[in-house]
Order: structure tokens, then C-alpha cells, then sequence
């Protein structure tokens, strides 16, 4: 193909996602990824609610992302531990996997590692014909054209083929070539730690059935680090501080990873189960903000807009919510429906969620360092001593237990998964945006509000089918929310494509009316965005529906 409406570069889960999303438009894309393989290393493993509903909206089913993932008995602990056989200093939950978090989304947050994901999410590529990826291509040089971007793909015998696209979405990872190429900066610390990714197959269950959990935070003198167990009976990862500088990648061979993972396990190794190690890779940790997020018709997505600490798991979905937001934009103008300043709000609605992520994920990185305060001491000379006297009784410490729950939020962000709200063009009366410093990023609370998203409900359909209120919003089109006496905007939402809901009619809630639950009286009615966000409310009926829809769209479609 010389010619695409959309090339995708790079198909990690934010490219595979934004290809998906744009098919369900209707709109064709071009995917490539310089791999010739899917990576195997585990890497990310928390999928939040709001990744899964989107996952869910595109046909890659969310209770099969659930069920390839690890139970919430496995995963549903982070440990503060001397080695993974020793003292524990103190346990916290890790996010909210239970049936409490089905009030507020029908799908809870899941554990489930990176390459099992994108499997699911190539699988639905596979079978969508609007959809070209190919692998072991590498976009070496792009330049903007008139009516478009040239893009030069090369494979990987050296040979170059020029394609032109409409847009292009750079997708690329944390070290993206693309937004070099474009002279975008990235704000925030660059190298904030070092640190070796060593992953390792090895049957650890015997020795973690008795404290079960997804994170364990290793403080043993001169053995810290972090375990991600994946899997408990497979799947594990040791991330080991150090330093390139004195310790290049070359020098942590298998016998040296392995004597540093049976020294973090604290077993003996006559005693240890066989282990096998799969992946060394290092890594540093930033925490940076592409400065914007547009230049011409390229937009940056996922870790090449941002890289956090992965302190939170906020990355992967932060990058799938941008997917979200852009592909429903750029499919509104390429079908002729929306003006080109529509994708400027992209950077407007993403841009801030990214830099409360960013700044969260760091917060807590921080935090965990306070740990080392209270174990270690204030005196380096009497370390040692200190780290014993704690170890050995662990509850008589006030102050280890005040951190060890000072982390909470670390492990709990609800609000940040599903309470972030936009303010832009693209929205009609949205409060403006709270600071990032006042955001409490476990207390959830659902709002309809415009520029929020619609929150989850439990609703019963017309069949007496039980299904979220979010299953009836279609990602390929706006909706009309309306409520019991909103006859007048369903009629109008009907004739013009959209989908057109009515409260008491095509949907009841289960325990709330529709003035309670939306501030809105019974003739109102909400305008929602393919991407689930409330555009504009309607605050009660109108003698001509229709021609105020039709103004409103106008004005949120630029």
C-alpha cells in the first residue's frame, strides 16, 4: 500500500489498541513494529477498569483478560519483606480486585503480563480486515507532505518503501526514535535509578502459599530490590538496583543472576526449586512529560508521550485511555465529521492526566524510600544494628507501621483509574480541572459532570437483561442520554445516527432515579462522546431538539 489513512508505529498495547480503535470507526490502518517477534519478557501486568471497558468496546473481551490473569488471592497482596522466605515488615492490598469495586466498573483490575495481553489484543487484529500490521519494520524518516506524512519503512534486510498515511500516531515506547525526529522534549527527571530487569521461570508457590501477592519489596541489607511474581507457579522477575556505570549489562551473566536471585528468595539453594533465567534487560527510571503531543499530523501516544516510575502501573494505561481519546478524533475528521482543531484537544484532555500520573507515580517511588528510613536508621555506622533490632520484632515499631501505611495509595488508586475528567473544546461547561496536588487518588466518586466520564451503572435493558450502563454506549458513535421524559432529545439523537437511550424506557436503574443519580430533571438530558465522556448537559427538554443537538455537535466536533 503506498498510500493509509492512519499509520500506527509500534505495537505495543497502546498501538494495538489505537489500530482496533480506528477499525471500529471504520477507519483502515497500517501497524508496524521494528520486532520481528512479540517481545517475551513479562514487563507491565496491572490492566485497570477503565483499560478492560475499553478493551471490552473493541471486541477483546474483558472476562478473558480476567480469567488469563493471575486470581486475586495471587495477586492481590504487595509485601514488605526482609527476603521472600523472611521476616515480613508489613502487607498492604494491591488495588481493588474484589466484588466491592463492581458498584463503580464491571470490570476489576487484573494481573496479567504484558505478552498475554498483546496476544489477545493481535488475536482481534488478526481477524480485522481494516487492519494491516506487519512486523520487523521500522519507520526510518518521516516528513509531512501537503495532505499528509511520508513515512519511509524499512524491514529488516535494509530495503525502504515510502508510504504516505493522513496521520500518523507514534506509538514507539519510552525511547521513541519518532519523537526525536520531531524535536519533541521531554520535561521531568530523566535518570532517576538504574535498575536490571532479571526474569526467571521457577515454581515458587511451596515457598509463597502461606503469604501470597504480586509485589514484594525486598529490604535486606545489600538484597533490595522488588519481586513482580506474575505468575507464582512460573512467571517471575527480580528488579535489581545497580549501577551501568561500575556494572555493565555483560557482567550479570547466568551464574551472577542467579546467586542474586537466590540471595533475594533467602533459601538456601540445594533447597530452591529449578529456576531458569529467561530475560536480563536494564532499564532506567524517569519521570517525564513529552512537552506536547502533537506536531502537524503526528501524535505521540502511550510511553512516547510519557514515562513514569512504575510505581503505580499507571503507564500501560494511561497509554490506552490516550488510544482511546485520539482514535474516536481522528475518525471524526477523516469521515469528514469534525474540523481539524478537534485533534488539538487531544493534548489539551490528555496532557494533564498524564502529568497527575506522572507526578502520582513519582510520589509514590518516593515514598517507598521512606522504608529504608525506618528499617536502616538515621545512622549509616549503625545500620546494621538497626535493621536487626526491627527485624527481629517488627510489630513494636510504631514507625514502621505508620510507613508501611503511609504507601496505601501507592496500591490504591480508584480515582485515578476511572475520576480523571477533561475540560477542553471538545466539552461544553466542564468545570475546570483540579490541581494535581488535590486530587485524593483512592476516593472515587462518580460524577456527571461534563467533561467526566459516565459513570458505571448496573441497568436493566428493555429484556430484563442486567448489563452495565457503559455496554449500551457504542464506541463508534455519540449518545443521547435522556431521561425519563427526554422523549424529545431520543427522537432527535435517532435521526441523527446516534445512540439514542431514554431512561424507563431502554434502560432503568437498579436503585437510583435519573434526577437523583444526575442532578438532571426528567426532561434532561447528557450528550456522551464515543470515548464514554460527557460532552454537554442538557438541562431540561427543548422546542427543538433536534436543532440544538445539531448545534451542540457542531460546536464539540470543532
Amino acid at each position: 500500500m503506498s498510500r493509509i489513512p492512519v499509520l500506527i508505529v509500534g505495537a505495543g498495547p497502546v498501538g494495538q489498541l489505537s489500530a482496533l480503535l480506528l477499525a471500529r470507526q471504520g477507519i483502515a490502518s497500517r501497524l508496524i513494529d521494528r520486532r520481528p517477534q512479540p517481545s517475551e519478557a513479562p514487563k507491565a501486568h496491572a490492566v485497570n477498569p477503565r483499560t478492560l471497558e475499553i478493551c471490552e468496546s473493541v471486541g477483546v473481551p474483558a472476562e478473558g483478560l480476567r480469567r488469563e490473569g493471575a486470581s486475586a488471592n495471587d495477586a492481590g497482596w504487595v509485601r514488605f519483606i526482609c527476603t521472600l522466605t523472611g521476616t515480613e515488615f508489613g502487607a498492604l492490598p494491591y488495588e481493588r480486585q474484589d466484588d466491592k469495586a463492581l458498584a463503580h466498573t464491571p470490570y476489576p483490575l487484573t494481573n496479567i503480563p504484558q505478552p498475554k495481553f498483546e496476544a489477545a489484543l493481535a488475536k482481534a487484529i488478526d481477524a480485522e480486515p481494516l487492519i494491516t500490521f506487519t512486523r520487523g519494520v521500522t519507520c526510518a524518516d518521516l516528513a509531512e507532505v501537503p495532505d499528509g506524512v511520508t513515512a519511509q519503512l524499512e524491514a529488516a534486510d535494509g530495503t525502504r518503501d515510502a508510504l504516505t498515511c493522513d496521520y500518523l500516531i507514534a506509538a514507539d515506547g519510552a525511547g521513541s526514535r519518532l519523537r526525536d525526529t520531531l524535536g519533541i522534549a521531554m520535561e521531568g527527571p530523566e535518570a532517576l535509578q538504574h535498575n536490571l530487569m532479571i526474569h526467571f521461570e521457577a515454581d515458587l508457590r511451596a515457598l509463597t502459599d502461606a503469604r501470597p501477592g504480586v509485589l514484594y519489596f525486598l529490604f535486606q541489607p545489600g538484597t533490595s530490590g522488588v519481586f513482580i511474581a506474575y505468575d507464582r507457579g512460573r512467571t517471575w522477575v527480580l528488579m535489581h538496583p545497580h549501577d551501568p556505570a561500575r556494572e555493565p549489562r555483560e557482567s550479570f551473566d547466568d551464574a551472577r543472576c542467579r546467586a542474586l536471585i537466590e540471595a533475594a528468595i533467602g533459601t538456601a539453594a540445594p533447597a530452591l526449586p529449578a529456576l531458569h533465567v529467561r530475560h536480563v534487560s536494564p532499564w532506567t527510571m524517569s519521570a517525564q512529560v513529552a512537552e506536547r503531543y502533537r506536531k502537524g499530523r503526528v501524535f505521540l501516544a502511550g510511553d512516547a508521550a510519557h514515562r513514569f516510575p512504575p510505581t503505580g502501573g499507571l503507564g500501560l494505561n494511561t497509554g490506552a485511555v490516550d488510544a482511546q481519546n485520539l482514535a474516536w478524533k481522528l475518525a471524526a475528521v477523516l469521515k469528514g465529521e469534525a474540523g481539524e482543531a478537534l485533534l488539538d484537544t487531544y493534548e489539551t484532555e490528555r496532557r494533564p492526566v498524564a502529568l497527575t500520573n506522572c507526578e502520582q507515580s513519582l510520589t509514590n517511588a518516593s515514598k517507598i524510600f521512606e522504608l529504608f528510613g525506618a528499617l536502616y536508621g538515621p545512622d549509616p555506622a549503625k545500620r546494621q544494628a538497626h535493621y536487626e533490632a526491627i527485624a527481629a520484632n517488627p510489630a513494636a515499631s510504631a514507625e514502621l507501621a505508620a510507613t508501611v501505611e503511609a504507601q496505601r495509595p501507592h496500591f490504591d488508586s480508584f480515582n485515578l483509574q476511572l475520576g480523571y475528567r477533561y475540560a477542553s473544546a471538545a466539552t461544553i461547561g466542564a468545570p475546570a480541572l483540579q490541581a494535581a496536588a488535590g486530587v485524593d487518588i483512592s476516593d472515587y466518586r462518580p460524577s456527571w459532570e461534563a467533561g467526566a466520564h459516565v459513570p458505571h451503572r448496573w441497568v436493566k435493558t428493555r429484556g430484563g437483561a442486567r448489563v452495565s450502563l457503559l455496554s449500551l454506549l457504542a464506541a463508534d458513535r455519540f449518545a443521547i442520554l435522556a431521561g425519563p421524559g427526554g422523549d424529545g432529545w431520543r427522537e432527535a439523537a435517532a435521526d441523527a445516527g446516534l445512540t439514542a437511550l431514554r431512561g424507563g424506557r431502554d434502560f432503568e436503574d437498579e436503585t437510583e432515579g435519573w434526577t437523583e443519580l444526575t442532578g438532571l430533571p426528567k426532561d434532561g438530558a447528557l450528550l456522551v462522546r464515543p470515548d464514554g465522556h460527557i460532552a454537554c448537559r442538557f438541562e431540561g427538554g427543548a422546542n427543538d431538539a433536534a436543532a440544538l443537538l445539531g448545534q451542540t455537535l457542531a460546536e464539540v466536533l470543532a
